[in-house]
């Protein structure tokens, strides 16, 4: 089955063998949309079983389930996937996504994963150390994938660290922006300016990808950014 598909230029590597595939940036560059577009059409090629996973899902609606589900269509990919309530499935190929908020689980409830192909960890911003620490370990079987999609918040939180600042492995980690997206829509556009207008302080952060350089509202907080804009930082 032929079927077309857009992507940014800068996240060709999902379609490349990697253990690690980690895409961090601001608002508007299609990171989200470009991953959810990649597993489906990597499930209809070949039987995968999919883990989507965020720190908290009290429901199905918390998780990526509706965006793969809007992206099924937009591919022309109805005839293939029927989405359950709870669950996605690929009658063709035998292809399976599951949904999973990684908080509530422990060292024995998640070893029912332990067969996952690839995972894809939403908002990985928000995955405390001890999420990661139970989730990498199962996530075993030959082949397998994680990946992870987030916008960076500080530079001392769990995941910017383990995949950024000191990545891993066999680990592919990029930043991707809005100016990276061909299809960044004028709408978004209009928000973006408005934002480097009367909120310059957050725009790097919201429209940049970059880390906070503090905790908003700290007492040093514009100290903070001035040092680093400045690069009076050091060692």
């Amino acid at each position: 089955m032929h079927v077309n598909a857009d992507f940014p230029e800068k996240l060709g590597f999902l379609f490349q063998p990697s253990r690690y595939k980690v895409a961090r940036g601001g608002r508007g560059s299609a990171k989200s949309w470009s991953f959810a577009r990649a597993l489906l059409l990597i499930g209809a090629s070949r039987k995968v079983r999919i883990l989507c996973a965020r720190e908290v899902q009290k429901s199905i609606k918390d998780s990526v389930h509706k965006l793969l589900s809007d992206q099924i269509e937009a591919l022309g990919l109805s005839g293939q996937y029927q989405v359950l309530e709870t669950e996605i499935r690929n009658h063709a190929t035998g292809t399976e996504f599951s949904f999973a908020g990684l908080a509530t689980h422990t060292i024995d409830s998640i070893k029912s994963y332990e067969g996952v192909d690839i995972t894809w960890v939403e908002e990985g911003q928000r995955v405390s150390k001890r999420s990661w620490d139970i989730l990498i370990p199962t996530i075993r079987k030959d082949g397998s994938e994680i990946w992870v999609s987030y916008n960076p918040e500080l530079e001392t939180d769990e995941t910017h660290q383990r995949f950024t600042v000191n990545p891993p492995p066999d680990c592919v980690s990029v930043l991707v922006n809005f100016c990276d997206n061909p299809w960044f829509p004028e709408v978004l556009e209009k928000e973006r300016l408005y934002c480097l207008k009367n909120s310059p302080k957050d725009y790097p952060n919201i429209w940049g990808g970059l880390c906070k350089p503090a905790v908003e509202g700290a007492i040093y907080y514009d100290e903070i950014t001035a040092m680093e804009k400045e690069g009076r930082i050091r060692s």
